[in-house]
């Protein structure tokens, strides 16, 4: 497949020095840009002006400065793409008059008069035939409403919707939570995640859409190094590269100095760490420790597909089973049969609970993001209105893998409603 991607913003300029722009950072576009690389497919990256313009090694780069420049460089280069992916922040209006000297403050300039720069997607629409296009929508107000009027009136296949009023996504950060609205209606709320992963998944759409299947980079070679022939060493190491995607998979927890959220990779080395240290701790005398770390680093593979979804939110919850099913299904089935069946069985082990270990390493789950929500004064709680009962509902369980861990989270919790921390 043939990608077309745009990104950063746009400058207008007032005279040779000033200029109008926005705070598009283009980190967005250059992760679809690397992901539609990665994924296999040719990618030309038009990009305006960003801090670091260099390109991911194999992405054909066209520089641009203005709103025009950008809009002769889709056009030039429409007929060779197969998809567009629109993620650029094109400014929306230029001054009407541009002045060939910079402007003094003797000047005494009385007003600005702006004029409309061309609107991109809606200038190239009659050109689209049966490529894919998909546009960005960067909102502070009425998100979906907008998106809906924006993908309807430029006649795309699909919008990327974000409030870039929020501080963790949008503009200027590494993680965005996005909706992608479809043409055919459909809203898909996706959880935060860094803007690598969500642009795998962008990606990922449009090849779904267009019936196109991800080719990645050159496999280890048959043989390598006296590996077998028979493609198993390929598909461990296939395994071995998707996984490293856990690592831009962000959970709704700071870390315990409050910097940034934490990713699934280091909440599950965090929770292997725990249960070498709190193995004593567990109801069972006898646990297997071993079986206990297989079982955290793995719980949470699946969000590579499924997304981190928040533990108090009761729509996200509905059809979480399902979307963490298909995710396993894709997976595990990455590695050779024998080993994909042993990954995926200590997935299930974790999810039922009904081994002493599985008891245990759910504990450890638990009793990890209260240390988190605690340590950080219990912003996280704070901001999405959570009481103290309705912590004491969800950790409930941990006391089936360790009384002992049980009681130091009860005691957590009085603590951080005593502390202000929590909602009585």
């Amino acid at each position: 497949m043939r990608v077309l991607v745009t990104a950063g913003p746009t400058r207008e300029f007032i005279d040779p020095v000033r200029f109008i722009s926005n705070r598009s950072s283009g980190k967005m576009g250059y992760a679809v840009a690397r992901a539609a690389r990665d994924r296999g497919h040719e990618v030309v990256l038009i990009s305006g002006p960003v801090a670091a313009r260099q390109p991911p090694h194999g992405v054909r780069l066209v520089p641009v400065v203005t709103a025009a420049e950008m809009l002769a460089a889709v056009e030039s280069n429409l007929d060779w793409c197969d998809a567009l992916l629109m993620s650029a922040a094109v400014a929306d209006w230029r001054p009407a008059d541009l002045s060939d000297r910079k402007l003094k403050k003797a000047d005494r300039l009385a007003e600005l008069r702006l004029e409309p720069t061309a609107d991109i997607l809606l200038t190239i629409a009659p050109r689209k035939g049966s490529r894919t296009f998909v546009g960005f929508a960067a909102e502070t107000h009425n998100l979906l409403s907008e998106a809906r009027r924006k993908l309807d009136r430029k006649g795309l296949d699909a919008i990327v919707a974000n409030d870039v009023s929020r501080s963790d996504a949008g503009f200027d950060v590494e993680t965005n939570q996005v909706v992608l609205v479809t043409k055919d209606g459909l809203a898909q709320e996706w959880p935060l995640m860094s803007k690598a992963a969500v642009a795998e998944r962008l990606v990922a759409w449009v090849e779904t859409s267009r019936g196109v299947t991800a080719s990645p980079g050159k496999p280890v070679p048959a043989g390598l190094d006296g590996a077998p022939a028979d493609g198993r060493l390929t598909r461990q190491m296939d395994f071995i590269r998707e996984i490293d995607k856990l690592k831009c998979v962000f959970r709704r927890t700071l870390l315990m100095d409050g910097s940034r959220y934490e990713n699934d990779a280091e909440h599950s080395w965090h929770l292997a760490v725990m249960a070498v240290l709190l193995k004593e701790y567990a109801n069972e005398p006898n646990l297997d420790l071993e079986q206990v770390i297989k079982l955290v680093l793995v719980h949470d593979l699946v969000e590579i597909d499924a997304g981190d979804t928040y533990c108090y939110d009761v729509a996200g919850h509905l059809d979480k089973a399902a979307r963490e099913q298909a995710a396993a299904d894709r997976i595990f089935a990455l590695l050779p049969g024998d080993q994909g069946a042993v990954i995926r069985r200590l997935w299930e082990e974790f999810e039922e609970r009904e081994t002493p270990e599985a008891r245990f390493a759910a504990a450890l789950d638990r009793v990890q993001p209260l240390l988190h929500n605690y340590f950080t004064g219990g912003q996280i709680w704070a901001k999405h209105g959570i009481g103290s009962e309705q912590v004491r509902e969800r950790n409930q369980h941990v006391e089936d893998g360790s009384r002992a861990l049980w009681n130091y989270a009860e005691s957590l919790i009085r603590e951080a409603v005593k502390q202000g921390f929590l909602k009585p």
